[in-house]
């Protein structure tokens, strides 16, 4: 048996050597390059680099040498050994050449080096808000005016479009998106050159999402440009502090901004969020005009780095962006993360549309969440009574959450399929050398860590957030209240210390006036910003607006208009015929002519459509109830008993608001025609008493001016009795009086004359008149 498997192969092995020495030499070189790529990432495990580097050099010599002797002895069973070990070891080189070539590719694609080519895609856009477009084509553009940003590429590309088209327009030039929008809502220019995607960035701000389902592209092109990268620092990172902008990107917005501090020496990170509607200013607007932080991102990457440095008052020398994809693919990868949640709730998926919330996220503690439900939980904030506070707190849960799960797992695929999801979605500026210098350091001081299972512990995570408080604008030009968020100047100088803190070896560090130890007492890192300051709030006074009415009766509507002399219009829809009223019941408003949010100052009549389930012709006179209440504006109590009536006939209605004492009604009379139960409710501002004019001292009698000598007082005539002097008026003495002249009682005297100074009081005043005691 043993001499058959011995045998000596005799045909010509010519080929066999051929092919198989081709396969030894891939071989080889393939168990190379991953040997040497390993190298790089020796501070994951030096006990498994060092092992897996021995198996290797043996694998590859023992290869070799049975090659060797299988063509010089040409045995069939050494021939056979070396078939089976030279398929098993070109499979295995080939996994892993794969594996370092996609840690490598991936890196790659996430560092950001030198000048990136970028699309960039530019829409003409135009508003009307009666939905009669005039320009409906680049070429009706003729002679009009387009906005456009200064030394934006949407700028270049319009230009470039139009006149390659020899389309001639005026430029209005803006300092910023947003800016340029609201021209375009006001009516200034004819169209704007906007990013494609400027519904997405806008439709976040209050009000804007109704503006924009008025606009229309008349046209989008795009043009590949140049853009140059972000240069980070040069610093060593496992030896100095460090700082890292985290951008979380949405439709070209900074949906989430979070400024890094890293001690590589301490292993201590700060991690501060500042919300996306902080109304800061903005480093690369003109004129240190403020605008919500969001809103930097889309003019550029940089101009939000410069922003944040300049409102923080630290040097930022990196930064780390994602999009929302990137977050969902990381956490698919890793298997999934775990955090607390303390309320169930259906949140939005990560599709480019909006308002599909789709996503079920279950409440508790350590909940496991998938990718779309870690993205809907870090997005949520509409459940919070803290709104985009708590958000911020969601945020960095999840990105500790990442992290943890990161650290604790040993899956070579997992990791691999982590460092791919980061690879397609993430970018930073920096280097590779310093990642891999970052991941072997980190990796090197976990591996000194106690706790094995929990490799995360070894780093100190100290998350904050800059706070301040919810707040407003008013914006003249789109009649819209911005909502933002003013930070508190307390907590930005906070925050500054404690970065400083990390990143600064030699700041002063204020010492503990007491201190405790217990063994098991469990370290709570203090809190870097308090959530309010005594500081004094900006409240913007916001107009009277026009609500939205949707689901209202008529009377709800007439009630509000009334009190603010808007007249109402009413238009009726058959629903039974036109199947378009949505399920609302028989009687209520579905439309309205006026937007909700303009200046009711502004607005002196409006039309609502109101439905008609019955199918009926909507009504057009007949006897009403008509209830009118009256109550104070300042407190809203009840003025005066609530009044109800029916109408006339013919639907109509008067009846005058019932007087009260320093108080004035509005509206005074309460009419119009009713085409069904009206509630009307008039409200009673007080009136504000008018202050007294004092005689302005400066002024002195003309002296050229002397009393007629020839008028003489008339002799038939006497005082009324029942009018006394004006205790602040001194008669003329100079003066007699006219007895042929009667006082007009009627008549009362001009508080804002002054008295002539030259004048007496009447020597003979009646003594049936007292004076009046409240002059």
């Amino acid at each position: 048996m043993s001499k058959t498997n011995n045998k000596v192969i005799k045909r010509d092995m010519s080929t066999f050597n051929i092919v198989f020495t081709v396969i030894v030499v891939l071989t080889n070189v393939l168990f190379s390059y991953v040997f040497f790529n390993l190298t790089q990432y020796s501070g994951l495990s030096k006990f498994i680099f060092i092992v897996l580097n021995i198996f290797i050099l043996i694998v590859l010599l023992a290869l070799n040498l049975i090659f060797i002797i299988t063509i010089r002895t040409r045995k069939s069973n050494m021939f056979n050994v070396f078939v089976a070990l030279c398929v098993i070891l070109f499979g295995v080189g080939s996994y892993g050449t794969y594996a370092m070539v996609s840690v490598n590719t991936n890196i790659d694609k996430i560092i950001d080096e030198g000048s990136t080519s970028e699309t960039i895609e530019t829409s003409l856009v135009v508003y009307s808000d009666s939905g009669e477009f005039l320009i409906k084509e680049e070429a009706d553009l003729e002679g009009k005016t387009l906005g456009v940003v200064t030394g934006s590429n949407n700028y270049d590309l319009a230009k470039k479009q139009l006149e390659t088209n020899k389309i001639k327009v005026s430029y209005a030039e803006f300092t910023d998106n947003n800016e340029l929008l609201l021209a375009l809502f006001n009516g200034e220019i004819n169209a704007a050159a906007l990013p494609s995607n400027y519904v997405g960035i806008f439709e976040v701000n209050d009000g804007y999402d109704v503006l924009l389902e008025d606009t229309k592209v008349i046209s989008t092109f795009s043009s590949v440009v140049e853009v140059k990268a972000t240069v980070g620092s040069d610093k060593d990172i496992t030896k100095e502090p460090f700082t890292v902008l985290v951008l979380g990107v949405d439709e070209g917005r900074s949906d989430a901004v979070i400024l890094v501090s890293v001690n590589p020496i301490s292993m201590k990170i700060t991690m501060s969020s500042i919300a996306r509607d902080s109304y800061v200013p903005i480093a690369c607007y003109g004129g240190n005009k403020s605008d919500k932080l969001g809103h930097a991102r889309v003019q550029s990457r940089q101009c939000t780095i410069d922003t944040v440095s300049k409102l923080v008052g630290v040097p930022i020398d990196y930064y780390f962006e994602s999009n929302f994809k990137g977050i969902v693919e990381m956490v698919d990868a890793l298997g999934g993360i775990v955090v607390n949640n303390p309320y169930e709730f259906v949140g939005q998926s990560s599709s480019t549309q909006r308002g599909h919330y789709t996503v079920w996220v279950p409440a508790g503690t350590d909940v496991p969440l998938n990718g779309e439900q870690a993205l809907a939980f870090a997005r949520e904030r509409h459940l919070y009574a803290s709104g985009d506070f708590q958000r911020q707190a969601n945020q960095q849960q999840v990105i500790r959450a990442i992290l943890t799960k990161a650290m604790r797992t040993a899956d070579l695929n997992k990791l691999l399929n982590v460092l791919k999801a980061a690879g397609d979605n993430f970018s930073t500026n920096l280097s590779v050398d310093q990642l891999i210098d970052l991941f072997n350091h980190v990796m090197k001081k976990t591996g000194r860590y106690y706790d094995d299972s929990h490799p995360e512990n070894a780093i100190l995570i100290q998350g904050s957030r800059i706070t301040g408080y919810n707040s407003g604008i008013w914006n003249e030009a789109a009649q819209l209240r911005l909502s933002i968020v003013r930070l508190f100047e307390g907590s930005i100088k906070d925050t500054n210390e404690a970065i400083t803190r990390n990143i600064d070896m030699n700041s002063k560090i204020t010492a503990p006036k007491s201190w405790r130890w217990d063994a098991n007492w469990i370290f709570t890192a203090p809190t870097i910003s308090n959530e309010t300051y005594s500081e004094q709030r900006i409240i913007d006074e916001m107009p009277d607006t026009v609500i939205n009415f949707t689901g209202q009766s008529l009377g709800q509507v007439q009630g509000w208009a009334s009190s603010r002399g808007i007249h109402i219009h009413v238009n009726y829809e058959d629903c039974a015929a036109t199947k378009a009223c949505g399920g609302f019941g028989d009687g209520v408003v579905i439309a309205q002519s006026v937007r909700p949010g303009i200046k009711s100052s502004n607005v002196t009549d409006i039309t609502v459509t109101l439905t008609s389930n019955t199918g009926a012709a909507a009504p057009t006179g007949g006897v009403y109830s008509i209830t009118v209440r009256y109550v104070y504006q300042d407190t809203n109590a009840e003025a005066a008993p609530t009044v109800t009536f029916n109408s006339n006939p013919d639907g109509t209605y008067s009846i005058n608001s019932p007087q009260i004492g320093g108080y004035v009604a509005h509206p005074g009379v309460v009419s119009g025609t009713a085409t069904g139960p009206v509630d009307v409710t008039v409200f009673y501002k007080k009136v504000e008493p008018t202050p007294t004019t004092s005689p302005d001292p400066t002024t002195s009698p003309d002296p050229t001016t002397s009393p007629d000598p020839t008028t003489s007082p008339d002799p038939t005539t006497s005082p009324d009795p029942t009018t006394s002097p004006d205790p602040t008026t001194s008669p003329d003495p100079t003066t007699s009086p006219d007895p042929t002249t009667s006082p007009d009682p009627t008549t009362s005297p001009d508080p804002t004359t002054s008295p002539d100074p030259t004048t007496s009081p009447d020597p003979s005043p009646d003594p049936t008149t007292s004076p009046d005691p409240n002059p």
